[in-house]
């Protein structure tokens, strides 16, 4: 059985090893202040600003997706950035992030938000396809610029 739970701080070794599960699947292999991480993804978790839920299996967490809330200059209604989403790749297609996404959208709903973007790889096919079961009304060019630390 899938569960959907809001993460909290008391949340914060199973939001990390997500993250780090992550990353290792990616190929990433960030430099990371540990003692910083901490702090920052604490106050995250403790914030109104963000949204971290977990997708729990037979009580095991396998699946994570996160969330920024934010106010826009054009708009008095939040804005939402879906930052993570993501199934260990042991648990993928059995339906985990399609209720996650479900979850997200539906938080979005009841928050009011103006409406919800995240940023995909044009080159990754299946997370592009994925995406568009939800049918996104549009799709936009994304520019990055990224610096060092």
């Amino acid at each position: 059985m899938i569960e959907i739970d809001r993460a909290g701080v008391k949340d914060h070794g199973i939001v990390t090893g997500l993250l780090l599960n992550f990353f290792d699947a990616r190929g990433w292999k960030p430099e990371v202040d540990r003692d910083r991480w901490d702090r920052v993804l604490a106050e995250l978790l403790n914030s109104d600003g963000w949204l971290f839920l977990i997708a729990r299996e037979d009580g095991e967490p396998v699946g994570l997706a996160a969330v920024n809330w934010y106010l826009t200059l054009y708009s008095s209604r939040e804005k939402g950035r879906l930052s993570a989403l993501f199934v260990d790749e042991e648990s993928r297609r059995q339906g985990i992030g399609t209720e996650l996404m479900d979850s997200v959208l539906g938080a979005a709903r009841r928050r009011g938000c103006r409406e919800l973007e995240t940023t995909v790889n044009p080159g990754d096919a299946s997370i592009i396809a994925f995406y568009h079961k939800f049918e996104p009304l549009t799709e936009l060019k994304v520019l990055t610029w990224q610096f060092d630390e």
